[in-house]
C-alpha cells in the first residue's frame, strides 16, 4: 500500500474497490497484461486498468453478478474484501479449506450468500477478527472498509501467506 500523497496515508478514508485491486495486483509484482474489455465500467489507462484486468483474468475478482459492472470507485465491503482475499488466496494454492462459525458474531448470519466461506476462512486464519468491543465483536459485513482496517487485513494475510 502506498499513501494517497508522500505524507498522507489518511487511514481513515474509505478505500474502494479498484484500491484494493491495486493492492493484490502489486503483492503479486504487478503482471503484464494486456487489457481487455471485461468490465463496461473499467477502461484501458486508469491508475487500476491492469490491476484489475489481471485480478479478473485470475478469479480474484468479479463484477457485480446483476450488471456485469466492476464498480472501481464503490467502497469495497468487508465482505467483498474478504472474498477477494479468499479467492487470492486460492490462486497462490494455499491451504483455504479451515471454516470457523460465524455464530459468535452478533452479525455473523448478515454476511451475504457469495461470501460466506471466504469470511468464514479469513476468520478461521485470524485475518478478520472483528470489530468492536470484546464480547460484541462484529464482522460489520456491508460497511465500508477504511485504510488502516485494509492495510490490517493485508498485513495479517501475509502471516498466512508464508
Amino acid at each position: 500500500m502506498t499513501g494517497l500523497e508522500e505524507t498522507v496515508f489518511a487511514p481513515n478514508n474509505n478505500l474502494v474497490r479498484a484500491q484494493f485491486a491495486v493492492i493484490i495486483y502489486r503483492m503479486e509484482g504487478e503482471p503484464e497484461v494486456i487489457f481487455k474489455d471485461t468490465f463496461p465500467d473499467v477502461k484501458d489507462g486508469h491508475f487500476y486498468s491492469d490491476a484489475v484486468i489481471w485480478a479478473a483474468e485470475n478469479g480474484i475478482v468479479t463484477g457485480y453478478t446483476d450488471t456485469g459492472l466492476f464498480g472501481p470507485n464503490d467502497p469495497i465491503t468487508r465482505e467483498q474484501m474478504a472474498a477477494m482475499m479468499f479467492r487470492y488466496a486460492n490462486y497462490k494454492k494455499l491451504d483455504t479449506t479451515a471454516r470457523e462459525s460465524l455464530s459468535s458474531f452478533p452479525d455473523g448470519d448478515t454476511v451475504q450468500e457469495f461470501a460466506i466461506d471466504a469470511v468464514q476462512w479469513c476468520v478461521a486464519e485470524g485475518i478478520i477478527s472483528g470489530k468492536g468491543e470484546e464480547g460484541a465483536r462484529l464482522i460489520d459485513p456491508q460497511t465500508s472498509t477504511c485504510r488502516a482496517e485494509a492495510a490490517t487485513i493485508i498485513s495479517r494475510y501475509t502471516e498466512v501467506d508464508k
